[in-house]
């Protein structure tokens, strides 16, 4: 038995082995970077606006439940980039897969994907307090003159975080694309 292992000869895909390195880069960033994002939505579910303390996360519609299942979003793409990755590494060295999978725009465009979530969160409490200074208005609040204004504004921070999250899924899903050839 072992003669017949010692004389086998054959060859080994590098490019599968580098797709198969990215795919535990993947794994391991994604957690790495997990703490990171449940600190920056920790700080976001405990923002209070320093220009009217009452103003609080929660002043914001919708915000609130969206932020509470950003980590684990951020935790499945990591683990889904590292798991594709890896598989479609595996199938470079079986001989199995097409000369698409070797594209590495697509692993980019999956890591900018990725990217733009954790930006979203790094600059989100910016963003609350931009919108928490426009609605005290110095102490005095909106003018009355703005109709509407005040709704769209707490609903705001929601959209720009949203924004965000499907900037880095729809990225992350054509760079997955781009990997599959389909």
């Amino acid at each position: 038995m072992r003669k017949l292992l010692r004389d086998q000869k054959g060859t080994i895909d590098i490019k599968g082995l580098v797709m198969m390195g990215i795919g535990m880069i993947f794994l391991a960033v994604g957690f790495v970077i997990y703490p990171i994002v449940m600190d920056a939505c920790d700080e976001i579910l405990d923002w209070t606006c320093t220009a009217n303390a009452s103003l609080t996360d929660a002043d914001y519609t919708g915000l609130t439940e969206v932020v509470g299942i950003v980590p684990l979003l951020v935790l499945v793409a990591f683990v889904t980039a590292g798991a594709i990755t890896g598989f479609l590494g595996y199938k470079i060295s079986t001989g199995a897969a097409t000369a698409s999978t070797n594209n590495p725009a697509s692993l980019i465009m999956i890591g900018i994907g990725l990217i733009f979530i954790a930006v979203g969160l790094i600059i989100f409490p910016v963003v609350m307090e931009s919108v928490c200074v426009v609605l005290t208005g110095d102490g005095t609040g909106i003018s009355s003159d703005y109709t509407g204004l005040e709704a769209i504004l707490q609903v705001t921070p929601l959209i720009v975080l949203i924004a965000f999250i499907t900037a880095g899924v729809v990225t992350g899903y054509f760079g997955i694309k781009t990997m599959t050839g389909d």
